[in-house]
């Protein structure tokens, strides 16, 4: 068992680890997260893109640049998030052509707004919204989170760091 000393140091020896910085090294530690492709057989439906799944995850991790495994969590749950949100708008937009489809021949802009009054009564539309609302309450609570995470950790001068989503105080009137 280490020594109380030896913890130490390796506890402060681990501390100033910022991850890697040559880009071959940037390079290799980017891929780690989606090496296995857990994220993709989980998430990704049989007739979605599995490369644009690990593309949108790789531009997260690209641009957010997690410094160790918490930090990548949050970004895969934005990356989740973000992908489930676009499956959702497919699924809007098909309701709603199917929906004009289904309208007899005319004027366009009512065709849409007959289909528009069939989709509003029925739960479909609603549902979809509410599912909406949900994935992008996940992706703001876990970008909230990877920024409070950054400023505990002492890493808020890398780049999730420069986004400032906290409320802005109103100056009393």
């Amino acid at each position: 068992m280490p020594s109380l000393k030896l913890i130490q140091a390796a506890r402060a020896n681990g501390a100033l680890s910022r991850g890697p910085v040559t880009p071959e090294g940037k390079s290799r530690s980017s891929q780690n997260a989606i090496r296995h492709g857990l994220l993709a057989r989980t998430v990704v439906m049989k007739d979605e893109s599995r490369p644009a799944f690990d593309a949108l995850l790789q531009q997260q991790i690209d641009f957010f640049q997690p410094a160790n495994a918490v930090e990548l969590g949050f970004v895969e749950e934005m990356a989740v998030a973000q992908w489930r949100m676009r499956r959702l708008w497919a699924l809007e937009t098909r309701l709603f052509d199917n929906a004009v489809d289904a309208q007899p021949p005319g004027d366009p802009i009512d065709r849409m707004a007959n289909a528009f009054t069939s989709l509003a009564n029925s739960p479909a539309l609603a549902l979809l919204h509410r599912y909406e609302t949900r994935l992008h309450c996940a992706n703001q609570r876990s970008l909230q989170n990877a920024l409070v995470v950054r400023a505990a950790t002492g890493n808020a001068n890398l780049p999730i760091g420069a986004i400032d989503i906290s409320p802005q105080e109103t100056p009393a009137t």
